[in-house]
């Protein structure tokens, strides 16, 4: 089964980090765009093959790309003002991009019964 997640890639000053709003805890970091991407549709299958294990039920995917973009710039408004109240400077991304990934996850198995 495959599905297709908005994801968020930002640009630190030493690498890039992306997250995926639907699925919250599943981050993941990489030297360079392409390796991000890769990164993070592995890091998702991990997560969500976690999920599928434990019993839980799998995140699903409800953001679009706008809401995304809407998520990502409350969460640093919030992040922002938390920071600074605390004394801290600002330490947003140099830049962020939006995009889908979609990620083959495994069909949970029937259990049999009897």
């Amino acid at each position: 089964m495959k599905l297709t997640y908005a994801v968020v890639i930002e640009q630190t000053p030493n690498n890039y980090g992306a997250y995926a709003p639907d699925i919250p805890g599943c981050i993941s970091t990489a030297a360079t765009p392409d390796e991000m991407l890769a990164n993070i549709r592995e890091a998702l299958a991990f997560h969500i093959d976690g999920l599928i294990r434990g019993g839980d039920p799998v995140p699903t995917p409800a953001m679009s790309i706008e809401d995304a973009i809407a998520y990502h710039s409350q969460s640093l408004a919030d992040v922002d003002a938390e920071w600074l109240a605390a004394g801290g400077d600002v330490m947003a991304p140099q830049s962020a991009r939006f995009q889908t990934v979609e990620v083959e996850i495994p069909t949970p198995q029937e259990t049999p019964t009897g």
